[in-house]
């Protein structure tokens, strides 16, 4: 997969790809993971930035969606729809752009996600682009936005039930606001099961994330840096390095749909306006390289049910 992100610099996220020659590729791998090609899908992607996950999880169905149908034995094509919400104006913008560069398209709204509705203030940081926040304090703010704020209760829980997707997939990165967003969504939650990527920040929202996980029967796993670990607590990582969580229903997991291996290449090549600074990483090996790790590390913390 290539993807163009030209339109984009000058943000966080792109200085990252090209200086660190990769981003967050323990979730990109878990994403592509969780979206089944063979089965429908919406992904919903909670303080979304530039799109970036968007843009990977859209090239992913779109360049394999024919080897799937052709594996399956199906006619069809299983639907795929992603919602996206940012409410900075500017990172709007460069989202826009960046579907246009890859021809690519979906839904991409500025409204909030909150535990209320209304409106509220958006803080906009002084510090990087990625960490503006509903949070007032999290970091220094140039500037506050008045953006109308809603819950996903609200916007999706009888739009998942008309639509009837086979698996829903929710990533939720929004500077400490993460216990909000999830508390609007319990409905969801309880209804839906869906599979959770969600930012863990250390010593900011774990005490209240984690009897909301508990109550709700999710299993809660952390990178370490090899490979996805189960945990009976929930913590974050001191240095910042692996901040998101992967959180499952407990009876949607298996041994089988955790540790299987990926059946499409899921390597991706960035392109930058210099046709010679292009950067690449894979983010598909770590289910492959450590599947045994995994399975023996979870056997030795819990008995599964």
């Amino acid at each position: 997969m290539q993807i163009d992100i030209s339109s984009a610099q000058g943000t966080q996220i792109f200085k990252m790809i090209s200086q660190e020659n990769e981003f967050e590729p323990e979730t990109f791998e878990a994403l592509f993971h969780f979206c089944d090609l063979h089965k429908s899908v919406c992904f919903f992607d909670i303080g979304s930035n530039i799109g970036i996950f968007p843009l990977a999880l859209s090239q992913y169905r779109e360049i394999y969606k024919n080897e799937a149908l052709e594996s399956s034995g199906n006619n069809t094509h299983p639907d795929f729809v992603i919602h996206a919400h940012e409410p900075l104006p500017m990172l709007k913008d460069i989202s826009h752009r960046l579907m246009q560069d890859n021809n690519i398209s979906y839904h991409l709204h500025t409204t909030a996600i909150s535990d209320t509705k209304g409106t509220a203030d958006f803080y906009v940081s002084a510090m990087s682009d990625s960490s503006n926040s509903l949070m007032e304090g999290f970091r220094p703010a140039k500037g506050t936005l008045k953006v109308n704020v809603e819950t996903l209760d609200e916007l999706y829980f009888h739009y998942l039930n008309k639509s009837a997707f086979d698996q829903v997939i929710l990533k939720v990165d929004v500077e400490t606001f993460e216990p909000q967003v999830l508390e609007g969504a319990k409905k969801i939650l309880n209804e839906y099961r869906p599979v959770i990527i969600c930012e863990i920040l250390a010593n900011r929202t774990e005490r209240k994330l984690e009897p909301l996980f508990k109550g709700h029967e999710y299993n809660m796993y952390r990178y370490n840096g090899e490979f996805w670990v189960l945990e009976d607590t929930l913590f974050g990582d001191p240095n910042y390095q692996y901040r998101d969580w992967l959180f499952l229903p407990r009876e949607l997991f298996s041994e089988e749909f955790l540790l299987c291996e990926p059946d499409y290449d899921t390597s991706m090549t960035f392109k930058f306006e210099n046709p010679q600074n292009r950067k690449k990483f894979q983010v598909s090996k770590y289910l492959l390289r450590n599947s045994k790790r995994i399975l023996q590390r979870i056997k030795n913390l819990r008995t599964l049910n």
